[in-house]
């Protein structure tokens, strides 16, 4: 930044930016760095709001420390890693206000220069999308695809697949690896245990539970999906081979997984042993599930939130 930039955008200045003066700034000190100032507010757009305010007191400070080390009012160097570092360690007094400091010249380096050597930002990572739940009247399509597969090899993957996603939350990590030794009866539950990624033993929904001990009790030494693969992949091939009319839904690992989360939160499964049961390091793939849950009434939700059943 030049001072014939400067002298050529002044007239550009933001209009909120003209009775501005930052607090405990001197007049002699901000006349001093508002082309500066103006000329950086003018580049990011900002409007005078809050963060706006912010900005334009971080950079006014540190434009005032850049003229005392005799530096020139030029945003490759005044807003450079290293001046601004020096700025951190020697013109502000806090370690708050450092932390604050750095945060937001952090943030308004790389939008400012062009050549100062800020690190390119990483490219933000999107969130895994939870799949959609099975309505009900899907799930019974589902069931009825299952038994009419053309082959009794598929009837099993098919059948398999539905018990275990929508009767245990099983997706593609685990659903094909469960072996008759797998499948148990404790407790008056009957529980399926399953390896890593998140070793534990889940219980079966109760309308899951015959469909799963009969697979069990038929399956032999093969997988309770068939076969002896232990292929990556596995479920999504079994899910993909499967037959079904056009227009009704597909299989699929993740949507029963889905609709088995959303069973529980329906039935008023504790948040803390759901999550375990299901794996979950967190929280976000239920809250995603929520809007598949209907509300209850507001004498049923007073009731629960005044502690009742």
């Amino acid at each position: 930044m030049n001072k014939s930039t400067v002298a050529k955008r002044q007239p550009c200045a933001l209009a909120w930016l003209a009775r501005y003066r930052p607090q405990d700034f001197g007049l002699a000190r901000w006349v001093a760095v508002r082309p500066f100032v103006v000329v950086c507010a003018e580049e990011l757009g900002l409007d005078g709001g809050a963060a706006a305010l912010r900005a334009v007191r971080v950079l006014a400070r540190l434009a005032a420390w850049a003229v005392g080390q005799g530096l020139p009012l030029d945003v490759e160097v005044v807003l450079d890693p290293d001046t601004v570092e020096r700025f951190i360690g020697s013109g502000v007094g806090h370690d708050r206000s450092r932390a604050t400091y750095r945060a937001e010249l952090r943030r308004l380096g790389p939008l400012l220069t062009r050549r100062a050597p800020w690190e390119a930002r990483p490219l933000a990572v999107s969130r895994r999308q939870v799949a959609a739940p099975y309505t009900p009247r899907e799930v019974s399509q589902l069931r009825a695809f299952a038994a009419a597969q053309p082959t009794v090899q598929r009837v099993r993957a098919a059948r398999a697949l539905l018990a275990l996603g929508a009767g245990a939350g099983l997706d593609g990590r685990w659903v094909a690896r469960v072996s008759a030794q797998d499948v148990f009866a404790a407790q008056m539950a009957v529980l399926v245990r399953v390896t890593e990624p998140g070793t534990r033993a889940v219980p079966v929904l109760a309308s899951w539970e015959d469909e799963v001990l009969d697979l069990k009790a038929t399956a032999g030494d093969q997988y309770l999906v068939g076969g002896y693969s232990t292929a990556r992949n596995r479920a999504g091939a079994l899910a993909a081979s499967l037959v079904v009319p056009n227009g009704c839904p597909r299989f699929s690992a993740s949507r029963l997984r889905s609709t088995w989360l959303v069973a529980h939160l329906v039935s008023g499964t504790r948040l803390p042993e759901l999550a375990r049961a299901a794996g979950l390091q967190g929280l976000t793939v239920l809250s995603d599930l929520l809007p598949f849950v209907a509300a209850l009434d507001q004498d049923e939700a007073a009731a629960l939130l005044r502690g009742g059943r």
